[in-house]
């Protein structure tokens, strides 16, 4: 290991919002990280992005980045349906792979990504920061103990508005699409919750005024023992991120579940217990945890690579579900 002073070297590939805004701060925060590089298709845009973040190097070109051998892992926050193609040339240099959710656009392209990566013996790991989280680690164990009885019935729901019509979100060519931006999450959130997969999945979308992409998506889904759950994913409504968790002694809700977790549980009616979140950056949490994996050679078991294929399958059903497919 090249990491002598016990700090993963992360390089960026690309500039979007996400990397700017939330992963180069988390990456600048974490005790076992520190970004070194950013590249971009544009050299005068990448010299902004590294200036502004006081990044050493700024290249203008992912492939350059990518034969940079002082990187040891990079994140990949550009548009969905480049992450396929990036994550193989970046396992394939021998770089471990942190990439934005929806990993892939197909469980086959799912595959392809955890394939490469093993073969080429580095880390593959989607990019859900909420699931490093440490309220969610008490959310599974308030569950487990049975605090709200047997669960019975999941609703996930995430809304916000997309207004621009060029929205790189509202774009087909690109993975866009509800279900593959937010409806995601749901789906990550669903599946740890009820601790397995979906039996059978129902679906109605709401295309967009020209029928390029699901503006709207809703889903039923039946889990083992009769189990249900629903999701309600929208770039129409106001903003919303909740989660509802029906149990046969209490009912348990989730507000902002995917950013800063707020627990509230009610029994008989009345609100038994109030959690407020914890102030954690799960951005610096997932950097954290990331970097530790690859620092000691292990998998991640919080979100091992497999997981990323397992929730495009139930992407895919869905869309087939919706029509879609």
């Amino acid at each position: 290991m090249k990491n002598i002073d016990n700090k993963v070297k992360w390089g960026i590939l690309g500039a979007a919002w996400i990397a700017n805004e939330r992963v180069i701060p988390a990456i600048q925060k974490a005790e076992n990280a520190e970004v070194i590089a950013i590249a971009s298709r544009s050299q005068e845009k990448a010299d902004r992005m590294a200036k502004a973040h006081s990044i050493p190097k700024a290249y203008g070109s992912y492939e350059t980045l990518l034969d940079d051998s002082e990187i040891d892992a990079v994140y990949i926050p550009l548009p969905n349906h480049l992450h396929l193609e990036w994550t193989q040339k970046a396992a394939a240099a021998g770089k471990h792979v942190l990439c934005e959710k929806p990993a892939a656009l197909s469980e086959a392209e799912a595959h392809q990504m955890v394939e490469v990566s093993a073969k080429h013996n580095v880390l593959f790991m989607e990019a859900f920061a909420f699931r490093c989280h440490p309220k969610w680690q008490e959310i599974r164990e308030l569950l487990n103990q049975g605090e709200i009885g047997s669960i019975q019935n999941v609703s996930a729901r995430y809304s916000f508005q997309v207004l621009k019509e060029d929205d790189i979100r509202l774009n087909a060519a690109y993975g866009g699409g509800a279900l593959y931006d937010i409806g995601c999450y749901c789906i990550q959130g669903i599946r740890l919750i009820m601790g397995g997969e979906p039996e059978s999945v129902a679906a109605i979308p709401q295309m967009t005024p020209n029928g390029a992409v699901d503006q709207a998506m809703a889903v039923a889904m039946k889990f083992p023992g009769g189990r249900l759950a629903t999701i309600d994913c929208t770039f129409a409504g106001s903003y919303n991120q909740s989660i509802e968790i029906t149990g046969t002694e209490g009912l348990m809700r989730i507000e902002f579940p995917y950013q800063h977790p707020k627990v509230s549980i009610t029994k008989n009616g009345k609100i038994s217990t109030s959690v407020f979140e914890y102030q954690t950056n799960a951005y610096a949490a997932q950097i954290e945890h990331f970097s530790e994996c690859v620092l000691e050679g292990r998998p991640s078991a919080i979100l091992p690579a497999e997981d990323a294929i397992l929730n495009m399958r139930v992407i895919d059903k869905i869309y087939l579900a919706a029509g879609m497919r």
